[in-house]
C-alpha cells in the first residue's frame, strides 16, 4: 500500500495585515492581501496582527465570504510576553499552534515557558539580522519545535518575503487545544 505524502503548502505564518493596509478588515483590505499573496505564490498566509485577535478571525470571514478560499486565512495574533513575543494561530476545534517571534528581539531571556510552543523562527523579513541562528537550531532540537521563516510583514509589499512550506497535518500534530493565551 502506497501513501500519500502530505502536500505542503507555501504559508507565510506572521503578516500584519491591519498595520499593512492601514484600516480594518474590509473587502477592499482583504482583496488588496489577497492578491498579494497570490503574486508571491503563495497559498496562504495567517493573519497576526499585534495584540488584535478579533482582525485576523474577521479578515478570514470576508475572505471565505468574498474570495471563495481563492488562499488559505488562518486567523491569529502577536503578543507580548514579558522578553519574548508569540505568535498564536488559531486553528479549528479549538487548537492553537504557538511560535516564538523573532527570537533575540527584543531580548532571548524566556520567561515564557517553551513547553507551550510548537515553534520558533529562525528567518523573520524584518529582525533576520538580529536573530542568532546557531542559538535558535539548538533550541529548537532541543525542545522539538519547528523552525519557520516568515516575513513579519508591516506592509503589502512584504508579505511572503519569507515563507515556509509546511503541510497544514503537522501545523494540527503540533497544536495543542489550549485557551489562547490573551
Amino acid at each position: 500500500m502506497t501513501v500519500a505524502p502530505l502536500k505542503k503548502l507555501k504559508l507565510d505564518l506572521h503578516t500584519h495585515c491591519f498595520e499593512a493596509t492601514r484600516r480594518e478588515a474590509d473587502v477592499s483590505a482583504v482583496e488588496t492581501i489577497i492578491k498579494q499573496v497570490k503574486a508571491r505564490g503563495l497559498d496562504g498566509i495567517a493573519v497576526t496582527d499585534h495584540n488584535y485577535k478579533s482582525y485576523g478571525v474577521k479578515f478570514k470571514e470576508i475572505a471565505e465570504k468574498h474570495f471563495n478560499g481563492q488562499v488559505l486565512i488562518i486567523p491569529g495574533h502577536e503578543i507580548s510576553m514579558y522578553s519574548v513575543e508569540v505568535v498564536e494561530l488559531f486553528l479549528s476545534d479549538g487548537l492553537v499552534f504557538r511560535f516564538i517571534a523573532h527570537p533575540g528581539y527584543p531580548l532571548w531571556d524566556y520567561v515564557y515557558g517553551l513547553d507551550t510552543v510548537q515553534g520558533i523562527e529562525i528567518e523573520n523579513g524584518m529582525h533576520t539580522w538580529q536573530i542568532d541562528k546557531a542559538k535558535v537550531r539548538e533550541v529548537a532540537e532541543k525542545h522539538g519545535l519547528v523552525l519557520l521563516a516568515n516575513s513579519d510583514a508591516h506592509s503589502v509589499e512584504d508579505i511572503g518575503k519569507f515563507y515556509n512550506e509546511i503541510s497544514l497535518e503537522e501545523l494540527y500534530s503540533r497544536a495543542r487545544a489550549q485557551t489562547p493565551i490573551t
